[in-house]
């Protein structure tokens, strides 16, 4: 009965992951990550208090993934809306000012032929004066909306290289954290590796991250990370790269000689631990973080390939401990 009910229950984990609509990729990987320690903790319960911990987890993991994809639905409404607005202006704007102009230069080239059949050459003189008046203001007029055309396409190709702009980077952020993910600090890696400059790398792994999830939903966990992360990044300042390697792991690029960071990898383990007090459908909890700390040097010759090497054998060493 038991085994039946692990494997059904399994089974629905498995299959909500193999059928998530991928609003965003990065945010589906992350949710069928979610999902896969999930299914693996179902497979193992063995008690209520287990199964307990999988459906809490289970219905977390599916709210939370509901309430980011509605909010992305929501934004990209409101998009398409603003757009369609900005553009029936536009197209508002120019028929209106074309209507308006072949109108006014339509009446004054019909009066100035009427004045060059019936009168004089004074009357003539002035119906030319007259018309040559109104079609100036007209062109007035045309240059006057055009401007404001030209200014309101500009605005729209302004947010939409924004939006462009915003895009790209997230291709290079941790959908959970914000910070650089791991194809983006390889990126950066292999760049800096090519130049003569000092630096070093400060990795941070939280050793019961994979354990959290049996007690805490995941939105308290993904806050308790961001918490230690802030708190990272003021320990190493402006100048390092912050990125996430793996699940487990993060990592601060330093501009430094790695006998200036060993002290820093001492105090990282040291602050980095302990509790975090985060916030939860209006409710302050309590989230213990285990950080275990070490530094990669830069070899002379050490390429990319070696460099990923030691990042990957130093997280399991400190993983480890």
């Amino acid at each position: 009965m038991v085994k039946a009910a692990t494997a059904s229950y399994a089974h629905a984990v498995k299959s909500a992951a193999q059928y998530t609509v991928e609003l965003d990729p990065s945010e589906a990987n992350l949710f069928r990550e979610h999902l896969d320690r999930i299914r693996a903790n179902a497979e193992r319960a063995a008690y209520p208090d287990d199964w307990q911990a999988v459906q809490s987890s289970f219905r977390g993991e599916l709210r939370d993934y509901r309430d980011r994809s509605l909010a992305r639905l929501a934004k990209l409404r409101d998009e398409m809306k603003a757009a369609a607005e900005a553009m029936q202006t536009f197209a508002d704007s120019v028929a209106e000012s074309g209507a308006d102009h072949h109108e006014h230069l339509h009446e004054a080239l019909h009066k100035l032929a009427s004045t060059a059949k019936a009168a004089g050459l004074e009357q003539l003189r002035a119906a030319v004066a007259q018309t040559s008046a109104e079609i100036g203001a007209s062109i007035e007029r045309m240059e006057r909306a055009h401007t404001l055309v030209i200014a309101q396409l500009r605005d729209e190709i302004r947010l939409l290289h924004h939006k462009i702009d915003a895009e790209r980077q997230a291709v290079f952020l941790d959908a959970a954290t914000g910070v650089w993910n791991r194809q983006k600090m390889e990126a950066h890696l292999e760049e800096i590796l090519e130049a003569e400059d000092s630096f070093c790398v400060l990795v941070v792994c939280i050793r019961n991250l994979k354990r959290l999830d049996q007690r805490y939903s995941p939105a308290i966990i993904e806050s308790g990370v961001k918490a230690l992360l802030q708190r990272f990044s003021t320990m190493v300042g402006e100048q390092a790269v912050l990125g996430r390697w793996d699940e487990e792991t993060f990592a601060a690029i330093l501009p430094v000689e790695p006998a200036a960071a060993t002290p820093l990898s001492r105090e990282a383990a040291k602050r980095l631990s302990g509790a975090y007090s985060v916030q939860e459908n209006g409710m302050s909890r309590s989230i213990e973080l285990q950080a275990a700390a070490g530094v990669i040097e830069r070899s002379p010759d050490a390429d990319a390939t070696a460099f990923r090497e030691k990042l990957v054998q130093m997280s399991a060493a400190l993983l480890s401990l």
